[in-house]
């Protein structure tokens, strides 16, 4: 094996990691992923986004100042 820099080491173990799949995501939480994303439980899980987008002003909701009231 050749010698890896310190450099290449993070970017190697990064690879790694994606090619296993991340391991603290539990069968049971793979499957609920997949239900929000593309199940049935994705409308539910699309309400949820917007709302937290409408509401949040650093996603481009709600104002908490009134600077474009002019």
């Amino acid at each position: 094996m050749e010698p890896v820099t310190i450099g290449e080491e993070p970017l190697e173990e990064r690879r790694r990691r994606r090619r296993a799949g991340d391991p603290r995501i539990t069968p049971e939480g793979r499957e609920l992923l997949l239900r929000m994303t593309a199940g049935d439980l994705m409308d539910e899980f699309q309400a949820a986004l917007d709302a937290d987008a409408a509401a949040d002003p650093a996603l481009g909701g709600g104002h908490d100042t009134d600077d474009d009231l002019d």
